[in-house]
């Protein structure tokens, strides 16, 4: 499904999975006007307050950017049958323009029964009234730009016992005591950006908003990851299969009619799929007004024509290779440009690995389709580049030889290894249940073969932990946790004593 925003009109799939109890749908891609359409059953399409709209380029197409002081979204006083199923869930994008403690949407000046915001510095905040508990309020960890560079998808759900707030698909706090009923008053305002009722605004946004949509039902952690990466999945339309009859086979069609097919066809080679494209022109749907056409420069054409005569390189990134996100572009070189970077607002965590990869345009706007010039990035605890490990062992096994002692086999396969290992470390706990990593107890030089083995010196009797590691020529050893438990010397089972024998 594409990342950018559906066009105007486009209808949500009721059949769809995340269609389901979504009772509320602002897509806001208008990119013009004074009202914002709500795609929802119910359609509290949503009136401006305050100043004309301004509207912005943002991650998925058009966006709404509010000042913090007398501009917000209007949508009615409907309580969206949150006060039947007693479940609610909250999705949006924005991004903060200022640290602040400000409304991305809500129900109520005091929270009837929920408000989405944001939280200095950067932070986000999840708060439901019940009528028993009054308000719980969570708060993410992560803290994020303020200063309108960057986009985050945040999400809070709340059901019987099950309040949650995920930030960028994952799930930063949780409260699982809350208990009651949503507190859902009537006469309530509904708003995006900020609260406006009986003539004033209250907690108005300062940024930019994307998109809100509110459900009826507490969204599971997969629905919540599956509007991070799709979040116009409930958008798309299945096609229908093509339904193929064979020469002289005969078809019912309706009541008693019958038909017999007489056909016949020639297979032939009509055209290939393409392997360049020209995605920047969807740009025009939207006046150019996209984070793809300012990069590009076909903002100046409000997203017609192509603008970089001499071509250019893009820069795209994904979790894996199979998730490459080649619908949001992250920066643009020249053609002949020596690299390109990513920009400094993109969170590179730690323990984590990325993807990257860049592509081209020709003179003519057209964007080849190659996998040719793609980087792997992983990250140390520290947060700097992982250095190349060697392979994890595995088919660790131990049998006990002569004298009490150990002796340790294992298999190495070095296919798609980052650095040749040069010896293996054996580390033991010793008999204290806790692995010295620090200090190995022995080594046994690589030779390029498959199998490896090493015997201990005479053990006491006990329970100790053996680990192996390969450890490459630089230093670096293999990061694996694996261990092989083994008792020695313990008390075994009593002998079997035969009672009786016969034959048979």
């Amino acid at each position: 499904m594409p990342r950018l925003k559906p066009v105007r009109g486009l209808q949500v799939n009721r059949t769809h999975p995340l269609a389901r109890g979504l009772v509320g749908c602002w897509l806001l891609n208008e990119g013009t006007g004074n009202r914002a359409t709500d795609m929802g059953p119910f359609r509290q399409h949503g009136d401006f307050q305050g100043g004309p709209p301004l509207w912005k380029p943002g991650r998925h197409g058009p966006s709404i950017e509010f000042d913090g002081i007398n501009e917000c979204i209007h949508s009615g006083t409907h309580k969206f049958g949150w006060d039947v199923t007693n479940e609610v869930s909250v999705v949006a994008l924005a991004n903060h323009g200022a640290a602040q403690t400000n409304t991305i949407f809500g129900r109520g000046r005091f929270r009837e029964p929920v408000s989405l915001m944001g939280q200095s510095p950067g932070l986000f905040w999840w708060r439901v009234r019940t009528t028993e508990s009054g308000i719980k309020s969570l708060t993410s960890t992560s803290s994020h730009a303020t200063n309108g560079t960057e986009w985050v998808h945040v999400a809070g759900t709340w059901k019987q016992n099950a309040s949650r707030l995920y930030v960028n698909g994952v799930e930063e706090a949780s409260d699982l005591t809350v208990s009651g009923t949503l507190s859902v008053a009537d006469a309530q305002s509904v708003g995006i950006g900020g609260i406006y009722q009986s003539g004033s605004y209250s907690d108005v946004w300062i940024g930019r908003i994307g998109y809100v949509f509110i459900y009826n039902r507490a969204l599971a952690r997969k629905e919540v990851e599956w509007l991070y990466r799709e979040p116009f999945a409930m958008f798309e339309y299945p096609g229908r299969s093509a339904f193929v009859v064979a020469a002289g086979a005969s078809v019912s069609l309706a009541g008693s009619v019958d038909s017999t097919s007489a056909a016949s066809a020639r297979l032939r080679v009509i055209g290939w799929a393409p392997k360049i494209e020209q995605k920047w022109r969807l740009d025009a749907l939207f006046n150019g007004m996209t984070a793809n056409a300012l990069k590009l420069g076909t903002t100046l054409t409000l997203g017609w024509f192509w603008v970089r005569v001499a071509g250019c390189s893009v820069l795209y990134r994904g979790p894996r290779v199979q998730e490459m996100d080649f619908e949001s572009i992250l920066a643009v070189a020249e053609k002949n440009a020596p690299g390109i970077s990513p920009p400094s607002y993109l969170p590179h965590n730690n323990l984590s690995t990325y993807f990257y990869v860049v592509r081209r345009f020709n003179h003519c706007g057209y964007q080849e389709l190659t996998l040719i010039a793609a980087a792997k990035m992983s990250l140390d605890a520290q947060g700097e580049l992982a250095k190349p490990q060697p392979n994890s062992i595995f088919a660790l096994s131990a049998e006990q030889t002569d004298g009490n002692k150990i002796r340790l086999t294992w298999f190495y396969c070095p296919l798609e290894q980052e650095s040749q290992p040069a010896l293996f470390n054996i580390y033991c706990d010793n008999g204290t249940g806790q692995i010295d990593y620090e200090n190995p107890i022995s080594t046994v030089p690589y030779q390029g073969q498959k199998f490896y083995g090493y015997q201990s010196a005479t053990l006491q009797s006990g329970r100790y932990l053996f680990a192996v590691r390969a450890e490459d020529q630089a230093g670096s050893e293999n990061a694996s946790v694996d261990c092989l438990a083994i008792e020695l010397g313990g008390a075994g089972p009593d002998p079997i004593t035969i009672l009786e024998a016969e034959t048979v």
